[in-house]
């Protein structure tokens, strides 16, 4: 024991120092983990800033940071397609209108997607598509009717090149001369224009389903004459087909998986375009650098 030991403002000195001791801790413990928050925020521009340097680098604790973020980008990135996969390739299985092997399935998500795509371009209910496809085509890309009717939507030439009037093909050509991407039988130029008609149609007749898909059958001007009255039995019976589809559908809950298929694939749009930047990011700094 020292002399010290026995003095009341010595002791009451060492307490204060152990108390400030504490609280500078306390301090240091609370600031770490916002002082890490803002590395891992604002590490892309710390190393975009880096690259303008000559000799300086970064420390490792923000490189990490950055390789942090990265790899969450990439993560949330393959989520999105898994997400947007998983959902499409339930709602196929719950409708229940296509061949089991993997190359067929494969090539229907892609269908999915496009019918979500312009569904939601042309404000048409995306189950209204599935069902008039299924009910046109049965999903046959390449159908053709008496009528001269083509592809998935089984459109007519005419209105074809009313939907396409600048387009490279005219849809009088038979399947087995196609125009890529542009062609009446591609999948998804036939939903595009397929859907704008529906949509044009729906709008026409005031919003009212019924009559639209009942045009798209028979033709606007026999819907505009007879209305309620005199329509072609077939065509009654194509309007309640889909009718019926409508209400399986919806039973099944199909439209909850498409919607968050279409959520995933937007989402998939910003999560791919933040990982491409900052892949780009650190090639930039990896050549200026290393």
């Amino acid at each position: 024991m020292t002399a010290n030991d026995n003095n009341p403002t010595y002791a009451g000195g060492q307490k204060t120092a152990r108390s400030n001791r504490k609280r500078r801790t306390v301090a240091v413990n609370l600031w770490k983990p916002l002082a890490y928050l803002l590395m891992f925020v604002f590490s892309p521009f710390l190393l975009i800033s880096d690259c303008f340097r000559k000799k300086k680098r970064v420390n490792n604790e923000v490189v990490f940071a950055f390789s942090l973020m990265l790899t969450l980008a990439m993560l949330f990135t393959a989520t999105c397609i898994w997400v947007s996969q998983s959902q499409n390739k339930k709602a196929f299985a719950l409708i229940g209108n296509f061949a089991a092997t993997q190359e067929q399935l494969g090539e229907n998500l892609a269908f999915s997607q496009d019918i979500s795509y312009y569904a939601l371009k042309y404000n048409i209910d995306p189950l209204l598509v599935y069902a008039l496809i299924d009910q046109e085509s049965k999903f046959d890309r390449f159908a053709v009717s008496d009528q001269n009717a083509k592809g998935l939507m089984q459109l007519t030439p005419s209105t074809w090149q009313e939907m396409n009037p600048n387009g490279v093909c005219d849809a009088t050509h038979d399947r087995y001369q196609c125009h890529e991407t542009e062609c009446v039988f591609c999948p998804g130029a036939n939903i595009a224009a397929g859907t704008r008609y529906l949509s044009q149609l729906v709008e026409r007749f005031d919003g009212e389903v019924g009559f639209a898909l009942e045009a798209y059958n028979a033709g606007s001007a026999t819907v505009d004459t007879s209305r309620d009255e005199h329509i072609y039995p077939e065509t009654r019976s194509f309007t309640r087909n889909i009718a019926q589809k409508l209400k399986t559908l919806r039973q099944n809950r199909v439209l909850d998986l498409i919607n968050l298929a279409v959520d995933a694939r937007q989402a998939l749009k910003w999560a791919g375009g933040v990982t491409l930047a900052l892949w780009s990011i650190l090639l930039a700094w990896l050549i200026k650098k290393l």
